[in-house]
């Protein structure tokens, strides 16, 4: 969280589509919070790497694969993973995560 603006721009693929409600956008630091409160509720995470970084003046982003397992219904999503980032004075203000959600809405159900 430390390395975030108070203000940061969150988003992810699903959108907050169910079953994956927590993966919305956020516009804070305290919001962006209850996303990860609400992904570990429900998801164990069994790896996460990140193996490529391009990065050009405050933006980087980044290229890897997760795994997770869901609690409810123990099945595993397996998927690619691809981080962007942007930064100002040091902070990230700026956050958007694309990844297969079919797969990690059919870990779901």
């Amino acid at each position: 969280m430390e390395i975030c603006a108070p203000e940061i721009c969150w988003g992810s693929a699903p959108r907050g589509a169910a079953p994956l409600t927590f993966a919305k956008e956020c516009s804070s630091r305290d919001e962006m919070r209850a996303y990860f409160e609400g992904l570990l509720s429900g998801w164990a995470m069994k790896h996460s790497s990140m193996d490529e970084y391009i990065a050009q003046g405050d933006t980087v982003v980044a290229r890897g694969s997760t795994a997770w397992i869901n609690k409810q219904t123990g099945k595993r999503a397996e998927t690619p993973k691809v981080d962007f980032w942007r930064f100002r004075d040091g902070k990230a203000v700026e956050f958007y995560e694309y990844f297969d959600a079919a797969c990690v809405a059919a870990a779901a159900a």
